[in-house]
């Protein structure tokens, strides 16, 4: 995004905000701190054109933990780690602490983050591992992967025609093309018996 040179001299003399080329963010150096005031929306609107506080002007990415760093956008020095938060429309990035990525609309992700570093990360979308609360999203028996990344499928089995009949209470279907035995599921919840048949 084009920005003009007298929008950067104002972000950086009035809040010492300036885009960091190594991180492709934008951060903020030092300055003064006023508790009362908050200046995330003021300085990502000088920026993007609109608040990033407002629900839905933003998202964040699972796949980038946290940086190096301890003052915010907003000018709070009181940050352990900052985070990566993007603005929708034009993609540009803000580090910002814990309580910022909150008042932007994201109020679970630090302890998502938290769940994974103590869970895990899904091995195929990287989402934080959660194993309890309303938010479940995977069991440990499901090694490492969540919900959304597990496959509902045909799974095929060798089963000999003499024990047909011993599977059948476990859903077991005849493909008549094909000519296997088969069932739908997961394979990380199959039964033992069945698990030492998969094809």
């Amino acid at each position: 995004m084009n920005i003009s040179n007298e929008i950067k001299n104002k972000l950086y003399t009035d809040y010492r905000v300036v885009f960091n080329q190594q991180k492709q963010a934008w951060s903020r150096n030092r300055g003064v701190w006023n508790k009362s005031s908050y200046e995330l929306g003021i300085v990502t609107k000088l920026i993007t054109g609109e608040n990033i506080l407002l629900k839905g002007e933003s998202y964040v990415n699972y796949d980038e933990h946290n940086e190096e760093g301890q003052i915010c956008i907003c000018g709070c020095p009181l940050c352990t780690s900052l985070f990566r938060l993007y603005h929708k429309n034009t993609n540009e990035c803000f580090l910002v602490g814990s309580v910022c990525i909150k008042k932007a609309g994201h109020p679970n992700f630090i302890n998502d983050i938290a769940c994974g570093r103590k869970n895990g990360f899904c091995k195929k979308c990287n989402k934080p591992l959660i194993f309890r609360n309303k938010r479940k999203n995977s069991k440990k028996a499901y090694n490492g992967v969540c919900n959304d990344c597990r496959v509902y499928k045909k799974i095929f089995l060798n089963i000999p025609y003499r024990y047909k009949d011993k599977y059948k209470i476990y859903g077991t279907r005849w493909d008549c093309e094909l000519k296997l035995w088969y069932v739908w599921g997961y394979i990380d919840e199959l039964p033992d018996e069945l698990k030492k048949l998969i094809r």
